[in-house]
C-alpha cells in the first residue's frame, strides 16, 4: 500500500468513483485525471512547507502527454475543475503555479472558475 494517509485516498477514491460519469467523448477519462492528480494533493491542500515532489510532478507530465488532442484538453481541464470542486480546502494559489513548479506549460490557469470550453492549445 501506498504511503498516503487513509483520509488522502478516502478522498482520491471518491473523486474518481464521483468522476467516472463524467467522461467526454474524449479518449481521457476523468478517473484518469483524477489518479494522475492524486499524488498532488497534499501540496494543493495547503499542507505548510510542502513542495511538489517527483512523483507528483512526474504524474502531472503523463497527463501533460495524455491530453494530445483538443478534445482530451478540454476533458482534462474540465475534469480537474470538477476534482477541485470537491476538494474545498485547494489552495488555488498553489494550483495555479503547479504547472510551472513541475515545469511544464499549459494554455489555461487552475481555477474554480476556469472555462474550460473556452480552452484551446
Amino acid at each position: 500500500m501506498s504511503s498516503r494517509s487513509p483520509s488522502s485516498a478516502l478522498a482520491v477514491l471518491l473523486v474518481a468513483a464521483a468522476l467516472a460519469g463524467a467522461a467526454s467523448a474524449a479518449t481521457l477519462q476523468c478517473v484518469q485525471v483524477a489518479q494522475l492528480m492524486a499524488p498532488c494533493m497534499p501540496y494543493l491542500t495547503g499542507a505548510p512547507g510542502m513542495t511538489p515532489y517527483g512523483i507528483c510532478c512526474n504524474s502531472l507530465g503523463v497527463l501533460n502527454q495524455l491530453a494530445a488532442t483538443r478534445s482530451d484538453r478540454v476533458a482534462a481541464c474540465i475534469c480537474v475543475k470538477a476534482a477541485a470542486a470537491g476538494f474545498p480546502v485547494v489552495d488555488f494559489a498553489r494550483a495555479a503555479g503547479l504547472p510551472a513548479a513541475c515545469g511544464l506549460s499549459i494554455s489555461f490557469t487552475i481555477s474554480p472558475n476556469m472555462d474550460c470550453n473556452q480552452y484551446v492549445l
